[in-house]
């Protein structure tokens, strides 16, 4: 109501948003979510609903327009950045923009008529709900798939951006600011040719600073990681630089390291597409030499971010022999945790996590999954590349 004031005084408009909300809430409770958890709802969730609101109605050819569907689910995004600015921690993470794209192929989606089924489970999240079992599983993306996924991606530079956000967790956006060739806080990244790079390299870190939601952020980049991009894409950057320039007349800019085969500037739509499209692509490929084949529903960049976090908060309850225990605050983890997730606040993340950690250990779902360090993170793509 306060945002409808904002935008409108018209009582017609109040209305509007109120009912927008209303709907919503009501796909909540229907779903099996529950309204009560719209703080827990995350992309994948609110993926389903777009999915659910870009459905024809009966007897008609096509759903909604776009600029329908993108209004509903704009004053959406307002509601949840409106209780984010008031205190309210929740797990929607995703920018405004984003919701072109993905009403985009929300709308495709719907004339297909995929249906998604959710199965509860016994347990509750910090906020009191059943866990929805086949939702959580969706999430992941197990070793096996990871390093199928490295396969079936058409291109290079899909591959080695994977292989980041496995490793670090990054945001999509955070990702594509990765530069080429850093200045200032970021002049650790020079692309060296791969006879130049510095034997310390792999045993070190690189500052990396950018730009995520509206504030400055840091992380340490790993050195190995950068040794890999130098060895196996930078020779390939150089290459699409040049039909960047013949288009453009001018060099690509050194603050984007990532260039498609035809020489444009990689952006999010792309990721997100080119990832989509794993399943899809994994239904008529063969399987690898060791007969292994990709069995999930899905593959985002979100769920690679999912999978880097989950996999950390298990590892550490591990060590700590705290795998199963009830949720104790661990302000140590936290705080390793929120320099992952890029959060100002994470303590709802890390319960969450926590639970989701001791779930699936109980159920010895990722025993055969491997912590998200550089090494593991980096194997597969080293095995393509015949690197030793």
């Amino acid at each position: 109501m306060r945002i409808a004031k904002l935008k409108s005084r018209s009582e017609h408009t109040t209305r509007k948003y109120a009912g927008i909300l209303a709907r919503y809430l009501q796909w909540l409770d229907d779903s099996g979510y529950g309204a009560a958890s719209w703080a827990v709802i995350d992309e994948e969730i609110f993926d389903q609903y777009l999915l659910h609101i870009s459905r024809p109605s009966e007897g008609a050819l096509f759903g909604p327009a776009h600029d329908t569907l993108l209004d509903y689910a704009s004053r959406i995004h307002d509601f949840y950045s409106w209780a984010e600015s008031r205190g309210y921690a929740h797990s929607l993470d995703i920018e405004e923009e984003d919701l072109v794209v993905k009403i985009r192929d929300q709308s495709l989606l719907a004339h297909i008529g995929i249906e998604r089924k959710v199965t509860q489970l016994d347990f509750n999240l910090p906020t009191g709900r059943p866990a929805l079992y086949e939702q959580e599983l969706d999430k992941f993306v197990t070793q096996d798939d990871y390093e199928v996924a490295l396969h079936l991606l058409e291109d290079v530079v899909y591959r080695i951006m994977a292989v980041v956000i496995r490793i670090t967790g990054m945001r999509p956006k955070d990702l594509l600011q990765l530069p080429y060739r850093g200045s200032h806080q970021n002049a650790g990244f020079v692309p060296y040719d791969e006879d130049q790079i510095p034997e310390d390299l792999p045993q070190r870190s690189i500052n990396y600073t950018f730009q995520s939601k509206g504030k400055v952020r840091s992380i340490s980049f790993p050195g190995k990681l950068w040794a890999v991009i130098c060895k196996s894409y930078i020779p390939l950057r150089r290459e699409r630089a040049q039909l960047y320039e013949k288009i453009h007349g001018i060099s690509p800019p050194n603050n984007r390291l990532f260039l498609t085969p035809d020489g444009a500037i990689v952006n999010y739509a792309m990721l997100y597409y080119h990832f989509s499209r794993v399943p899809e692509l994994a239904k008529t490929a063969p399987p690898l030499s060791d007969g292994r084949t990709f069995k999930g529903r899905r593959f985002s960049a979100r769920m690679l971010r999912h999978t880097c976090a989950t996999y950390f908060v298990y590892e550490a309850l591990k060590r700590k022999n705290m795998l199963g225990r009830s949720f104790v605050y661990d302000a140590a983890l936290d705080d390793e945790l929120r320099k992952i997730m890029g959060h100002t606040d994470i303590r709802t993340t890390l319960e969450y996590y926590v639970h989701i950690a001791n779930r699936f250990a109980h159920d010895d779902l990722i025993a055969d999954l491997k912590r998200s360090e550089v090494d593991k993170g980096l194997n597969e793509l080293l095995r393509q590349l015949d690197y030793s």
